[in-house]
């Protein structure tokens, strides 16, 4: 990509998301609460996991997203993933809210059932939410999880009921 088309597309980025910070007020979902399932894809293992959510809207562009899971058997190893992020959320349309994220994650790896690996790190990615309902979020995610010997990519999807 040339130096000025990446500019060019810097200045479209900066000025949309502030004109969405900008403009739009705080509303009920500024303390929002959302407890879910996720599933998905952790390419560790090359294999799937299944996990439990909850969201918690401090503000209106600030949650904080802990997150505990398995990864299942494969290639001789599973993972229990604990991660506590924090999301930016902000609204693209009525029902339709984008976020980056970034936040802390810890993973125990067990190989072969013989021994484990524990690993603290960092996470970075983003995601959408979808409002189905007042009560109904369903959500997409992908992050990766920098950490020494067992960082790896994230991909799910996850089904929230908000309360």
């Amino acid at each position: 990509m040339k130096k000025s088309t990446f500019r060019r597309l810097a200045v479209i980025v900066a000025v949309a998301l502030g004109s969405s910070f900008g403009t739009q007020r705080v509303s009920a979902a500024t303390h929002e609460k959302t407890l879910g399932l996720s599933g998905g894809y952790a390419s560790h293992n090359n294999s799937g996991y299944i996990g439990l959510y909850f969201h918690y809207n401090f503000f209106q562009h600030f949650r904080i997203a802990p997150e505990a899971g398995i990864v299942f058997r494969h290639e001789g190893d599973t993972g229990l993933i604990l991660n506590a992020d924090l999301q930016f959320p902000f609204r693209v349309a009525r029902a339709f809210s984008i976020y980056p994220l970034a936040g802390v994650a810890f993973n125990n790896w067990s190989h072969h059932g013989e021994y484990s690996t524990s690993r603290v790190g960092v996470n970075a990615g983003a995601g959408f939410d979808l409002y189905l309902t007042s009560n109904l979020k369903f959500s997409v995610q992908g992050k990766y999880s920098f950490m020494k010997d067992t960082g790896g990519a994230y991909a799910g999807i996850g089904l929230g009921y908000i309360f």
